[in-house]
């Protein structure tokens, strides 16, 4: 049936004489029922407990619903931000001010690396940025800016401090072993990179990149021994590889000096240590080597 029908069908109810008395809902339904075509008997809808509760939970649900989104549409505006000041600090450099923000971030997320070998790496490649950062600045700012060239020097020293501190944890723990093993990957780098980068500094900032250099070398020692010692403990192909790396490279720095025909010989016993296994001594050796040449 159309709605013409139906509007036509009223129309000629109005004048029937069923509604000119009082009104009967029943008889009235059956009537129109009965030439609409609807069935006359209705049963009234029964609920039951479970349909109660649904309805209650539906009208809950959708009552919090508004103020939820509300909330979840306010956090995300915040995230928005977060993510595009983090971002714009990315590049920022020693003297801006978006630079505090970076250092921030950085700690936040060493804070969240739980993986020994995630939060070693991120020590490590927090450190190669200040020392990035420490080569701009002394490149470019040095002259207009010299407190922005400190601020880089001390931010380079600060994270290697901290490495160097958790290197000399006694308790041995697999992240102290893996930071050693990112140390011992990156000294040699820094040291260079360190030395090249002291040219035309002012006098007080030289005498910082001297402990910073002091430091470093300190810290690779500390890493070579935090290797040895578990090399040790667990005598493992990957511990072995490690101090083998760092024992070519102390090798080559020793091998490029002016020895004396002793020192050689004392250069050869170490090779011939290492060889055999014998880390400790064979390191050591080494280090008495460059000990014992004047500067």
């Amino acid at each position: 049936m159309k709605d013409q029908d139906i509007t036509q069908l009223m129309r000629t109810l109005k004048d029937n004489p069923e509604f000119n008395r009082s009104f009967d809902a029943k008889s009235s339904w059956k009537l129109v029922s009965t030439r609409c075509g609807f069935e006359n008997e209705t049963k009234q809808d029964r609920y039951s407990v479970r349909d109660h509760i649904e309805f209650y939970v539906w009208s809950f649900s959708h009552a919090m619903i508004r103020p939820l989104s509300a909330s979840v549409a306010v956090f995300l505006l915040m995230l928005a931000g977060w993510v595009g000041a983090s971002n714009a600090s990315f590049n920022a450099l020693p003297g801006d001010q978006a630079y505090p923000l970076k250092l921030q971030l950085e700690r936040t997320q060493l804070a969240l690396a739980f993986d020994p070998v995630q939060k070693a790496k991120l020590q490590v490649d927090f450190a190669s940025r200040r020392l990035e950062e420490m080569v701009e600045v002394s490149a470019h700012s040095y002259e207009s800016n010299p407190a922005a060239v400190r601020l880089a020097v001390q931010q380079f020293k600060k994270e290697v401090q901290s490495i160097h501190a958790d290197l000399k944890e006694v308790s041995s723990r697999p992240s102290q072993t893996e930071l050693a093993k990112e140390v011992g990957r990156k000294t040699k780098n820094y040291q260079s990179t360190v030395a090249d980068s002291s040219t035309g500094l002012p006098q007080d900032v030289k005498d910082e990149v001297s402990e910073v250099q002091s430091l470093l070398e300190q810290t690779q020692d500390e890493a070579v021994e935090v290797i040895i010692t578990a090399h040790e403990a667990n005598d493992d192909a990957a511990t072995a590889y490690e101090l083998q790396k760092a024992f070519e490279k102390d090798l080559a720095s020793v091998t490029a000096l002016q020895l004396s025909a002793s020192q050689r010989a004392q250069v050869d016993q170490a090779v011939t240590l290492q060889k055999e296994g014998a880390y400790r001594r064979a390191f050591q050796i080494l280090k008495e080597v460059k000990a014992s040449i004047s500067p």
